[in-house]
């Protein structure tokens, strides 16, 4: 017997799984309910080949997700009955009362939320970095994303310089900048991700799909510079060239 999920799902005989002819998902098999199993939501983006980045599947215990932010997985504490999907392409859902962010759940009433740009979400006096993440020790009222469409991931208030929602504590807020020739739209290959700024001690590599920002102690600050030659994105100081972070004597 073959029950077609459509989206290339298919439960063969109630005892396995296949996606596109491969199995799946095997180790949830003693947890998946095989009678009840079926999709019950995908994202509204496809492929042209019909592939959903994100569905969510419900049987009569459980709702789980696949996605391309987490593998398959159950989403603890949803409930199949009142299952409701809020944003598709966030991630947003909500069920037994709770909000979601794929397979997390939120730590506020998302209703409640300002969305500041992609990554920060400011709920009543609490900021969030990624949905989920408290952002601590930040001054709201001077909290500002310096370049929010361009480096969306780097925030700064009167105090510190964040990072993914963690402090930079070699920064200094008051004179750390992203260097002018990563922003005047220049192209350089990783334009969209890898940049350098400095402060009045140290100069810094940034890259957006990085854990963290690195330090870079030049002893000529002053003098560090960005330039980009043949489409690559070089910083200089009197002592090295620095291309993706890494320094090569000059």
């Amino acid at each position: 017997m073959i029950k077609d999920l459509g989206h290339g799902y298919k439960i063969i005989d109630n005892k396995f799984i296949l996606c596109y002819e491969s199995e799946v998902f095997k180790k949830f098999y003693k947890t998946i309910d095989f009678e009840t199993f079926k999709i019950a939501a995908t994202n509204e983006e496809h492929d042209r080949d019909g592939f959903a980045s994100t569905i969510y599947f419900t049987d009569k215990n459980h709702v789980y997700i696949q996605s391309a932010f987490t593998s398959f997985t159950i989403i603890e504490d949803a409930k199949p009955d009142d299952f409701k999907i809020i944003d598709s392409k966030k991630g947003y859902s909500f069920s037994n009362g709770n909000y979601f962010r794929h397979d997390d759940k939120m730590p506020f009433d998302l209703s409640k939320a300002r969305h500041l740009n992609d990554y920060h979400i400011q709920v009543e006096d609490k900021l969030y970095f990624a949905d989920v993440k408290l952002i601590e020790n930040v001054d709201l009222e001077s909290f500002v994303i310096p370049h929010p469409e361009l480096i969306e991931n780097l925030a700064q208030d009167k105090d510190h310089v964040f990072f993914k929602g963690k402090i930079v504590p070699e920064a200094n807020s008051k004179t750390f900048k992203v260097l002018e020739g990563c922003l005047d739209g220049t192209y350089y290959l990783e334009c969209d991700n890898a940049f350098y700024a400095k402060d009045n001690q140290y100069a810094y590599f940034i890259r957006t799909i990085s854990d963290e920002v690195k330090v870079i102690k030049t002893k000529s600050l002053n003098d560090f510079h960005f330039k980009v030659i043949d489409e690559r994105g070089y910083a200089f100081d009197k002592e090295y060239s620095y291309y993706m972070g890494k320094r090569t004597k000059l």
